[in-house]
Protein backbone atom coordinates (compact mmCIF):
# COMPACT_ATOMS: atom_id res chain seq x y z
CA UNK A 1 0.00 0.00 0.00
CA UNK A 2 1.42 3.35 -0.94
CA UNK A 3 2.75 5.26 2.20
CA UNK A 4 2.54 2.68 4.47
CA UNK A 5 6.51 2.97 5.65
CA UNK A 6 8.38 0.81 3.12
CA UNK A 7 10.79 3.40 2.29
CA UNK A 8 10.93 4.72 5.74
CA UNK A 9 11.88 1.27 7.28
CA UNK A 10 14.47 0.30 4.29
CA UNK A 11 15.85 3.70 3.21
CA UNK A 12 15.29 6.16 6.32
CA UNK A 13 16.06 3.36 9.25
CA UNK A 14 17.64 -0.11 7.57
CA UNK A 15 20.18 1.37 5.34
CA UNK A 16 21.62 4.36 7.36
CA UNK A 17 22.17 1.53 10.23
CA UNK A 18 23.86 -0.71 8.04
CA UNK A 19 25.10 2.20 5.92
CA UNK A 20 29.00 -0.06 5.38
CA UNK A 21 27.17 -2.51 4.21
CA UNK A 22 24.41 -1.54 2.10
CA UNK A 23 23.82 -0.07 -1.34
CA UNK A 24 20.82 1.95 -2.28
CA UNK A 25 19.75 2.30 -5.66
CA UNK A 26 16.85 5.32 -5.72
CA UNK A 27 15.63 7.21 -7.92
CA UNK A 28 16.63 10.51 -7.11
CA UNK A 29 18.16 12.36 -10.26
CA UNK A 30 21.68 12.14 -10.80
CA UNK A 31 24.16 14.52 -10.12
CA UNK A 32 26.26 16.21 -12.63
CA UNK A 33 23.26 16.26 -14.84
CA UNK A 34 24.23 18.80 -17.70
CA UNK A 35 27.80 16.75 -18.38
CA UNK A 36 27.19 13.65 -17.42
CA UNK A 37 26.45 11.31 -19.46
CA UNK A 38 25.70 7.29 -19.34
CA UNK A 39 29.91 6.66 -20.89
CA UNK A 40 30.66 8.47 -17.82
CA UNK A 41 28.43 7.42 -14.92
CA UNK A 42 30.18 3.89 -15.87
CA UNK A 43 33.75 4.83 -16.16
CA UNK A 44 33.68 3.80 -19.56
CA UNK A 45 34.63 7.21 -21.12
CA UNK A 46 38.31 7.43 -20.57
CA UNK A 47 38.74 4.43 -22.34
CA UNK A 48 36.65 5.80 -25.45
CA UNK A 49 39.10 8.87 -25.43
CA UNK A 50 41.88 7.22 -25.17
CA UNK A 51 41.13 4.98 -28.38
CA UNK A 52 40.71 7.99 -30.31
CA UNK A 53 44.04 9.20 -28.65
CA UNK A 54 46.04 6.51 -29.81
CA UNK A 55 44.38 5.75 -33.01
CA UNK A 56 45.28 9.49 -34.18
CA UNK A 57 48.39 10.23 -31.69
CA UNK A 58 46.74 13.07 -30.12
CA UNK A 59 46.12 14.00 -26.37
CA UNK A 60 43.01 12.43 -24.26
CA UNK A 61 42.11 15.64 -23.75
CA UNK A 62 41.20 17.09 -27.33
CA UNK A 63 38.55 13.86 -27.16
CA UNK A 64 36.71 15.39 -23.95
CA UNK A 65 33.72 17.65 -24.24
CA UNK A 66 34.55 19.14 -20.75
CA UNK A 67 38.58 20.37 -21.94
CA UNK A 68 41.09 20.86 -24.81
CA UNK A 69 37.79 19.67 -27.28
CA UNK A 70 35.07 21.39 -26.20
CA UNK A 71 33.21 23.54 -28.63
CA UNK A 72 34.18 27.52 -27.29
CA UNK A 73 30.35 28.94 -28.10
CA UNK A 74 28.27 26.29 -26.29
CA UNK A 75 31.35 25.00 -23.43
CA UNK A 76 30.70 21.66 -24.64
CA UNK A 77 26.95 21.32 -23.78
CA UNK A 78 25.92 21.05 -27.43
CA UNK A 79 23.34 24.04 -26.26
CA UNK A 80 22.56 26.93 -25.55
CA UNK A 81 19.91 28.09 -22.86
CA UNK A 82 17.55 31.67 -23.65
CA UNK A 83 16.66 33.47 -20.38
CA UNK A 84 12.61 33.59 -20.32
CA UNK A 85 12.69 35.99 -17.66
CA UNK A 86 9.44 34.95 -16.07
CA UNK A 87 8.98 31.72 -17.93
CA UNK A 88 11.15 28.65 -17.71
CA UNK A 89 14.57 28.75 -19.97
CA UNK A 90 14.37 27.47 -23.23
CA UNK A 91 17.51 25.23 -24.66
CA UNK A 92 18.47 25.66 -28.40
CA UNK A 93 20.88 23.50 -30.35
CA UNK A 94 24.27 25.44 -30.40
CA UNK A 95 24.66 26.92 -34.15
CA UNK A 96 28.72 26.71 -33.82
CA UNK A 97 29.04 22.70 -33.28
CA UNK A 98 25.08 21.88 -34.10
CA UNK A 99 25.06 19.90 -31.08
CA UNK A 100 27.76 17.58 -31.48
CA UNK A 101 29.72 19.81 -28.49
CA UNK A 102 33.20 19.46 -29.68
CA UNK A 103 35.31 21.87 -32.03
CA UNK A 104 35.21 21.30 -35.18
CA UNK A 105 38.94 19.88 -35.75
CA UNK A 106 38.16 17.60 -33.21
CA UNK A 107 35.50 16.04 -35.53
CA UNK A 108 38.08 15.51 -38.24
CA UNK A 109 39.81 12.32 -36.28
CA UNK A 110 37.93 8.80 -36.80
CA UNK A 111 38.39 5.54 -35.07
CA UNK A 112 36.87 2.60 -36.82
CA UNK A 113 35.27 5.53 -39.55
CA UNK A 114 33.40 7.15 -37.17
CA UNK A 115 34.06 11.02 -34.93
CA UNK A 116 33.92 10.95 -31.00
CA UNK A 117 30.70 12.98 -31.50
CA UNK A 118 29.53 9.54 -33.69
CA UNK A 119 30.24 7.24 -31.46
CA UNK A 120 28.34 9.02 -28.38
CA UNK A 121 25.26 8.70 -30.65
CA UNK A 122 25.79 5.00 -30.56
CA UNK A 123 23.01 3.11 -28.61
CA UNK A 124 24.89 0.68 -26.01
CA UNK A 125 23.54 -2.15 -28.36
CA UNK A 126 25.78 -0.82 -31.04
CA UNK A 127 28.81 0.12 -29.30
CA UNK A 128 28.71 -3.29 -27.83
CA UNK A 129 29.51 -4.95 -31.39
CA UNK A 130 31.48 -1.26 -32.63
CA UNK A 131 34.23 -1.55 -29.77
CA UNK A 132 36.66 -4.70 -29.75
CA UNK A 133 38.12 -3.03 -26.13
CA UNK A 134 37.45 -5.64 -23.10
CA UNK A 135 36.86 -2.40 -20.60
CA UNK A 136 34.26 -0.70 -22.59
CA UNK A 137 32.91 -4.10 -23.32
CA UNK A 138 32.37 -4.87 -19.98
CA UNK A 139 30.44 -1.53 -19.16
CA UNK A 140 28.65 -1.43 -22.02
CA UNK A 141 27.12 -4.95 -21.01
CA UNK A 142 26.45 -3.88 -17.78
CA UNK A 143 23.92 -1.88 -19.11
CA UNK A 144 22.53 -4.08 -21.32
CA UNK A 145 21.89 -6.06 -18.27
CA UNK A 146 19.87 -3.44 -16.53
CA UNK A 147 17.40 -3.17 -20.63
CA UNK A 148 19.16 0.61 -20.93
CA UNK A 149 20.76 -1.07 -24.44
CA UNK A 150 18.41 0.96 -26.46
CA UNK A 151 20.21 4.10 -24.80
CA UNK A 152 22.86 6.60 -26.61
CA UNK A 153 26.10 6.14 -24.78
CA UNK A 154 26.69 10.36 -25.08
CA UNK A 155 22.99 10.62 -23.56
CA UNK A 156 22.96 13.15 -20.94
CA UNK A 157 21.82 12.30 -17.17
CA UNK A 158 18.69 15.14 -17.37
CA UNK A 159 17.39 13.14 -20.26
CA UNK A 160 16.75 9.99 -18.31
CA UNK A 161 13.20 9.38 -16.74
CA UNK A 162 13.28 7.98 -13.12
CA UNK A 163 13.43 4.16 -13.65
CA UNK A 164 15.99 4.43 -16.46
CA UNK A 165 18.40 6.61 -13.89
CA UNK A 166 18.11 3.82 -11.21
CA UNK A 167 18.73 1.21 -13.71
CA UNK A 168 21.52 3.36 -14.40
CA UNK A 169 22.86 3.45 -10.90
CA UNK A 170 22.13 -0.18 -10.49
CA UNK A 171 24.87 -0.73 -13.44
CA UNK A 172 27.19 0.69 -11.86
CA UNK A 173 27.10 -1.11 -8.94
CA UNK A 174 26.59 -4.84 -9.95
CA UNK A 175 30.65 -5.59 -10.00
CA UNK A 176 30.72 -4.34 -6.27
CA UNK A 177 30.82 -6.88 -3.77
CA UNK A 178 28.40 -5.14 -1.13
CA UNK A 179 26.19 -8.37 -0.10
CA UNK A 180 22.80 -6.29 0.33
CA UNK A 181 21.21 -4.52 -2.47
CA UNK A 182 18.25 -2.23 -1.41
CA UNK A 183 16.16 -1.34 -4.53
CA UNK A 184 13.25 1.54 -4.64
CA UNK A 185 10.25 0.13 -6.56
CA UNK A 186 13.07 -1.11 -9.69
CA UNK A 187 10.14 -1.75 -11.85
CA UNK A 188 8.37 1.89 -12.19
CA UNK A 189 7.76 2.65 -15.71
CA UNK A 190 9.45 -0.57 -17.39
CA UNK A 191 7.71 -2.76 -20.06
CA UNK A 192 6.81 -6.27 -19.30
CA UNK A 193 9.76 -7.42 -21.34
CA UNK A 194 12.37 -5.35 -19.45
CA UNK A 195 10.73 -6.68 -15.83
CA UNK A 196 11.32 -9.87 -17.10
CA UNK A 197 14.97 -8.72 -17.96
CA UNK A 198 15.19 -7.00 -14.37
CA UNK A 199 14.59 -10.27 -12.46
CA UNK A 200 16.86 -12.24 -14.05
CA UNK A 201 19.75 -9.77 -13.51
CA UNK A 202 18.39 -9.76 -9.97
CA UNK A 203 18.28 -13.40 -9.15
CA UNK A 204 22.07 -13.88 -10.83
CA UNK A 205 22.64 -11.07 -7.99
CA UNK A 206 21.13 -13.41 -5.75
CA UNK A 207 22.51 -16.50 -6.99
CA UNK A 208 26.07 -14.91 -6.49
CA UNK A 209 25.81 -14.87 -2.57
CA UNK A 210 23.80 -11.17 -2.60
CA UNK A 211 20.52 -10.03 -0.34
CA UNK A 212 18.07 -8.37 -2.69
CA UNK A 213 15.37 -6.10 -0.86
CA UNK A 214 13.35 -4.21 -3.22
CA UNK A 215 9.89 -1.82 -2.53
CA UNK A 216 7.35 -2.34 -5.00
CA UNK A 217 4.44 -2.75 -6.27
CA UNK A 218 4.23 -4.57 -8.84
CA UNK A 219 2.29 -8.48 -8.05
CA UNK A 220 4.64 -9.95 -11.19
CA UNK A 221 7.91 -8.70 -9.57
CA UNK A 222 6.49 -9.69 -5.80
CA UNK A 223 5.53 -13.05 -6.99
CA UNK A 224 9.38 -14.23 -7.71
CA UNK A 225 10.59 -12.98 -4.27
CA UNK A 226 11.88 -15.69 -1.67
CA UNK A 227 10.07 -13.34 1.58
CA UNK A 228 7.65 -10.86 1.22
CA UNK A 229 6.94 -8.34 4.14
CA UNK A 230 3.40 -6.87 3.49
CA UNK A 231 3.09 -3.37 5.15
CA UNK A 232 -0.33 -1.67 6.02
CA UNK A 233 -2.78 -2.07 6.45
CA UNK A 234 -3.60 1.98 5.01
CA UNK A 235 -1.04 4.84 4.39
CA UNK A 236 0.12 7.32 6.61
CA UNK A 237 -1.33 7.07 10.37
CA UNK A 238 -2.79 4.31 9.33
CA UNK A 239 0.18 2.51 8.11
CA UNK A 240 3.33 1.13 9.51
CA UNK A 241 2.28 -2.87 10.46
CA UNK A 242 3.31 -5.73 9.31
CA UNK A 243 -0.11 -7.17 7.88
CA UNK A 244 1.96 -10.27 6.50
CA UNK A 245 5.32 -12.13 5.84
CA UNK A 246 6.13 -14.83 4.49
CA UNK A 247 6.46 -16.63 1.35
CA UNK A 248 4.22 -15.63 -2.29
CA UNK A 249 2.62 -18.80 -1.51
CA UNK A 250 1.76 -17.84 2.40
CA UNK A 251 0.41 -14.40 1.24
CA UNK A 252 -1.68 -15.72 -1.38
CA UNK A 253 -3.67 -17.55 1.32
CA UNK A 254 -3.51 -14.68 3.67
CA UNK A 255 -6.80 -13.49 3.78
CA UNK A 256 -5.79 -10.29 5.33
CA UNK A 257 -3.13 -9.10 3.21
CA UNK A 258 -4.64 -7.08 -0.14
CA UNK A 259 -1.14 -8.04 -1.33
CA UNK A 260 -2.11 -11.42 -1.47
Amino acid sequence: VSGSGKSSLLIDVFAKKYKDKVIVVDQKQLTGMARGNLATYINIFDNIRQVYADKNNLSKRLFSFNSEGACPECKGLGYKKIDMHFMGDVTVKCETCLGNRFKSNVLKYKYNGKTIAETLKMTVDEAVVFFDIPEIIKGLKTLQDVGLGYLQIGQSHDTLSGGEAQRLKLAKQLNKKSGIYILDEPTAGLHSYDIERLLLLINSLVDSGNTVLTIEHNLKFIAQSDWIIDLGPFGGDCGGKIVAQGTPAEIANNKESITG
